[in-house]
């Protein structure tokens, strides 16, 4: 940009001096033609005054011939010697006027010869002066360079520094979410195991019970039904609490699962923010309310009223109806929906967790009964492009 000011400088300078100089020749040229015509108005005013004499002449020529002859001689040797000196005088306006004309060809010569002079040593002083500048813009641009390779190391660096942290952050997150669902399934299994075992045992000792007041139904009615209220009771509570403490494990559990899915969707959410080059903004925690899930209502059994010495009767159990299972309600629902839909979609539906519906979609899949694309299942027959 200094060079550029300086030549745009200089050339309106020079432009401006050489203006200068055409306003001078044209002064010059001004007053050289006021000068002619001036002289011009002096040889017609000398022929005007010489016509107004031979007028007069004449005149007197007409009003006397002798006069007017024996004058003649004096007139014509007067115009003679007035032209004399009128020639003389334009010799001499010549003379000066191609001396000064000559005086303005050196003047001119000479200022020529100023100029050629100064615009060579101009040439000469930019010539060194550009080559400075250059030399300074080699240097200059140099050093940016410099710079800005040490600016793309250090961000190539940065970044390949980003990228391994963020791998290995990446790498720990994923085994440490593998690791915790893999333990809560575990944890979950065995729960279940225990629950069911503790079902079985509860209606293990149901039965044996059921058998023992059986057997001490005959001894004696009134200890009979006293220990049968005693024990039904026992029982009709142990179940309550056994339902009340499944039902607030199980909504500790999706509560738990709910709150890891908000924060793995902020953190896939904040990492694509910063991918984009956006400015991240620490979003608002919206905690999401566990379904509730009411315990069963203790289920408590009216006892029959037996009289004394009453016979004993085989209390027939009816046989639970076949109902179908999680796997085939899922391959059903599938089924069902051509277009594909997600285990969120199963949830509501089917009246089961998500962590259960997810199982039994894998199972189906790992048997080839469903296909699944991304997060979507669709039946095999479908047909995708």
């Amino acid at each position: 940009m200094g060079l550029a000011n300086e030549m745009k400088s200089l050339s309106e300078e020079m432009l401006s001096s050489f203006k200068e100089r055409v306003r001078n020749n044209e002064d010059l040229v001004v007053n050289v033609e006021k000068k002619l015509q001036q002289y011009r108005n002096e040889q017609e005013n000398t022929a005007a005054a010489l016509t107004a004499n031979a007028a007069e002449l004449q005149r007197n020529l007409a009003a006397g011939e002798k006069e007017r002859m024996s004058n003649y001689g004096q007139l014509m040797g007067s115009i003679q010697k007035d032209i004399k000196g009128i020639e003389k005088e334009v010799k001499g306006s010549f003379s000066s006027t191609r001396a000064l004309i000559k005086d303005f060809s050196k003047a001119r010569k000479v200022l020529a010869s100023d100029l050629d002079k100064f615009f060579s040593d101009e040439n000469k002083s930019r010539a060194e002066n550009e080559q400075s500048r250059m030399a300074q813009y080699e240097l200059y641009i140099g050093k940016i360079s410099d710079e800005v390779s040490s600016i793309f190391n250090y961000t190539n660096e940065m970044l390949e520094k980003f990228g391994s942290e963020h791998k290995e952050m990446s790498d720990e997150l994923r085994a440490e979410l593998t690791r915790t669902r893999t333990e809560r399934f575990e944890y979950t299994q065995a729960l279940l195991k225990s629950i069911q075992g503790k079902i079985a045992q509860i209606s293990k000792e149901n039965l044996n019970n059921a058998r023992k007041l059986r057997k001490d139904l005959d001894s004696g009615e009134a200890e009979r039904l006293k220990g049968y209220n005693a024990l039904f009771d026992r029982i009709s509570s142990e179940v309550a609490e056994l339902r009340e403490s499944t039902s607030n494990l199980l909504g500790s559990y999706t509560t738990d699962r709910s709150k890891g899915a908000e924060s793995w969707k902020q953190m896939q959410e904040t990492i694509a923010a910063i991918r984009g080059g956006e400015q991240v903004t620490s979003p608002k925690r919206v905690e999401k309310k566990a379904p509730e899930v009411k315990a069963a209502p203790a289920v408590v059994k009216e006892l029959p009223v037996f009289e004394e010495k009453a016979p004993v009767v085989a209390i027939e159990v009816p046989a639970a109806n076949e109902e179908m299972t999680l796997e085939d309600k899922i391959f059903q629902y599938i089924n069902n929906h051509l277009e594909g839909v997600k285990v969120s979609d199963m949830e509501e539906p089917l009246h089961e967790t998500r962590m259960k519906i997810g199982f039994a979609a894998k199972c189906l899949l790992d048997a080839g009964k469903v296909s699944k694309i991304e997060n979507l299942y669709y039946p095999v027959k479908k047909s995708i492009r």
